[in-house]
């Protein structure tokens, strides 16, 4: 959805379906975000409602990242977002889950925490379900959008990578629209979706990169990344890590790219083309 299509009546759909299901019966007698806007009011003007989280810029365009923070009824921090991704200037609806705290296996508390995370994952898809639902832009229309060639940009211009990709991203729309758009690189792409089918997948394919997202279910980005490098068979593939949390410059280097998101083609396009040319790693010393 190009920004002068946005209108303050679906922004109200959007946060309706959100209360709806993030608060069951409760969401009737729940404070309403008040829009203060007529329904017809559309593109800038319509964004005045939510908070600008981040930009990433590249080259001449800035993606953007709205956010509207709404909870949930087992969680405050869940959000509703506004945002570009991969392709600049189509904006879709999402929900931020916004749970990924650095909670260890030997907290007191980490097995009720694991508890609420998968409540949140469940209710983001459920609530970006009814988006779609709804005829509301979504995931999915990014995911059509790369698949039919409209919108193509960097992917269509420069020459063919070289090699295999393993893509990992829990978001299985974003997943195939980021693949369609490496496919159209030249590169064999394959997907998954959580982080134990990750390492299961690199040690099978053995692929030249791997895009690896950082929030996973199952097994973290990171948690992925340190399987990998400590197995000598799958230690040196190069993996480009992205995500739209905060990660310290110390986590950032275990991986052989970074890219935040959101993030556009161009820049992704840059990114993995860089990686690919590094190489692999070197593999570790073996001691006896």
């Amino acid at each position: 959805m190009k920004l002068e299509e946005l209108t303050a009546a679906m922004v109200s759909r959007a946060i309706d379906a959100y209360l709806e299901l993030a608060y069951g019966a409760a969401s009737k007698g729940r404070d309403r975000p008040d829009l203060a806007l007529a329904p017809k009011t559309r593109g800038e003007d319509v964004l005045a409602l939510f908070q600008r989280e981040s930009v990433d810029g590249e080259s001449g365009a800035a993606l953007c990242r709205f956010t509207m923070r709404l909870g949930n009824r087992n969680y405050p921090f869940m959000k509703l977002l506004m945002q570009e991704h991969i392709l600049p200037g189509e904006f879709y609806f999402a929900v931020d889950t916004h749970d990924h705290l650095d909670i260890k296996p030997d907290f007191p508390d980490y097995d009720a925490w694991q508890a609420v995370r998968r409540f949140n994952l469940e209710m983001k898809r459920k609530i970006e379900a009814r988006f779609l639902e709804l005829d509301l832009p979504t995931a999915a229309t990014i995911r059509d959008l790369c698949i039919d060639g409209r919108n193509a940009g960097a992917s269509e211009s420069a020459g063919p990578f070289a090699g295999r990709v393993l893509v990992v991203d829990d978001e299985e729309h974003l997943a195939e629209a980021v693949a369609r758009v490496l496919e159209r690189r030249g590169s064999e792409v394959h997907q998954v979706h959580d982080g134990i089918a990750a390492v299961d997948a690199a040690r099978r394919l053995r692929p030249d990169l791997m895009v690896l997202d950082y929030e996973l279910p199952e097994m973290d980005g990171l948690e992925v990344i340190e399987a990998l490098r400590a197995d000598p068979d799958t230690a040196g593939i190069p993996i480009l890590l992205c995500t739209s949390s905060k990660v310290s410059v110390a986590d950032m280097r275990r991986a052989d790219g970074f890219l935040a998101k959101p993030f556009g083609e161009t820049l992704l396009c840059e990114m993995v083309e860089r990686v690919l040319r590094s190489g692999p790693r070197a593999r570790p010393e073996v001691r006896p």
